[in-house]
């Protein structure tokens, strides 16, 4: 089998030939113009965005929505607005799709969409103060996500993709009560009409996540990525996880930047015995950092091939 239909395999938890890797050019990823630029700009939601740090994602800086006074005159853009540019046309025609998924992004989902546009605090505020008026807030977001994905369902995609973190070093951003009610409900109205059509739903989300992804495997998601090691137990995910959401990820990224070839060698063979057995894994950094050596990404990929054997 070839790459894609291995990957396929370890994702579905039939009969892979070996450890998916992240490195393999399995996907095919584009996003419509005008939802993300890594560069200092104003989205269509009016959210002011700043590039910090070289080689990272844009930070946001300026809210259009700092207090709910004004969430009557707020008004969701229109997803119809986003372009599907002649550059991204002509890479979906010529899409091998033999040896290719092709994958809609849409970066900034849900949670991460409604604090860009209130602000952290103010939206962390909001969820205690005034359930009724963010869970309607909530839902207006999640059906311009749902519109979205809807036309890249149209376009014939494989998957689709997002950001959506949820956690920090330590544990959720908010607690698995208040996830289940503001947001969960959303996930499965926004995921519904991809899921019915059988496709690959990837999640992306940093941060320690254990607490809720025996919610996300209930929900359908097919993916889970990156699976931080340094913020999660790793065998409690895969236990939660086994037959039912494959992992991607894992490898300690902050490792990557600062160990020795040695010590990424011995890491994947620490996390490989963890989330390889049972199938659904997909080895790969929990993180892409500026800083990593190629020796590095030598150790961990070579080391992968090597013992990633079913």
């Amino acid at each position: 089998m070839n790459s894609k239909e291995n990957f396929l395999a370890a994702i579905r938890f039939q009969s892979p030939e070996y450890v998916p890797l992240g490195n393999e050019p399995i996907y095919h990823v584009f996003q419509f113009e005008g939802n993300y630029r890594a560069t200092d700009w104003t989205d269509h939601w009016g959210v002011q965005w700043q590039v910090g740090i070289s080689d990272t994602v844009p930070f946001p800086v300026g809210n259009p929505l700092p207090t709910l006074d004004h969430l009557p005159d707020y008004r969701v853009p229109n997803p119809d607005d986003l372009l599907l540019t002649d550059a991204l046309k002509d890479g979906l025609q010529h899409v091998d799709r033999k040896t290719r998924l092709v994958k809609g992004e849409l970066t900034y989902l849900l949670f991460e969409r409604a604090w860009a546009i209130m602000g952290m605090e103010n939206f962390m505020t909001a969820l205690v103060m005034n359930p009724v008026e963010m869970q309607e807030f909530l839902h207006s977001i999640a059906w311009y996500a749902r519109q979205v994905f809807d036309r890249y369902l149209e376009l014939g995609v494989d998957a689709i993709g997002f950001s959506e973190d949820l956690g920090s070093q330590r544990a959720l951003m908010i607690s698995p009560a208040m996830f289940r009610r503001y947001i969960l409900p959303e996930y499965i109205y926004i995921f519904e009409n991809a899921l019915r059509a059988g496709k690959i739903v990837h999640f992306h989300s940093c941060g320690c996540i254990q607490a809720i992804v025996k919610d996300l495997v209930n929900i359908g998601v097919t993916i889970l990525n990156p699976i931080q090691a340094r913020a999660n137990n790793l065998a409690a995910i895969k236990a939660e996880t086994v037959g039912h959401m494959a992992l991607h990820g894992g490898i300690d990224s902050a490792l990557l930047v600062t160990g020795t070839p040695a010590s990424i060698r011995a890491e994947v063979i620490r996390v490989m015995g963890i989330l390889k057995p049972g199938g659904g894994y997909i080895c790969s950094p929990d993180q892409d950092l500026p800083g990593i050596s190629p020796a590095n990404i030598e150790a961990l990929y070579s080391t992968a091939r090597a013992i990633g054997r079913y």
